[in-house]
This record gives structure tokens, C-alpha cells and sequence, in this order.
């Protein structure tokens, strides 16, 4: 019984490492959302995570009522992530 018992947890432990191998470009965010951000291209934000110079001239053009853009970020990074192609990676961004 022990065996089996231990076995379930191993293919559930599995199953939720494949579930969240690849999330598609899915965006996932914790905290309260109180005003959606601004529609900005992948290109874009690879080009700001990359260059702190684009960034920070971003940063200081306001967004507008209706979404949160760069203004209203504390910070935005680049992650590598190895075996991907050059130029590629994920980009984090916190909101204020």
C-alpha cells in the first residue's frame, strides 16, 4: 500500500513539473490589479530589459488614465535562459 501511495505522489509531483514547463507565453502576476497595464510589444520590452538607457527614457513618459505603463514600474530585468536562442529570455517586470 505504501508503494503505491508513494507512487501516486511521485507522477503527481511529475505531472505538475511538465504542467508548468511551458505556459505559452503567460503572463502570470501576484498581487491586486487596480488598473490593467499597457499593451506593449515582446519587442519592446526585450529592448528596455536590455538596454537600462531605453528603460529609464520610457519610464519618464506617462502612461495615461486608462493603463500602467513603464511610469508606473519599480523595476524591469532579464533573465537568460540557457539552450535559448540570442536575444531571448524572460523579461520581469514589477509594478508599483
Amino acid at each position: 500500500m505504501k508503494k503505491i501511495i508513494g507512487v501516486m505522489i511521485a507522477l503527481a509531483c511529475l505531472q505538475a513539473n511538465v504542467a508548468s514547463a511551458d505556459n505559452g507565453g503567460r503572463i502570470d502576476f501576484s498581487g491586486q490589479i487596480t488598473k490593467s497595464t499597457c499593451a506593449i510589444p515582446a519587442a519592446t520590452l526585450m529592448a528596455y530589459a536590455s538596454q537600462p538607457r531605453l528603460y529609464q527614457a520610457a519610464r519618464q513618459q506617462a502612461s495615461g488614465p486608462s493603463c500602467s505603463g513603464m511610469d508606473n514600474t519599480q523595476s524591469l530585468t532579464l533573465s537568460k535562459v540557457q539552450g535559448t536562442a540570442t536575444g531571448s529570455g524572460i523579461v520581469n517586470i514589477v509594478y508599483n
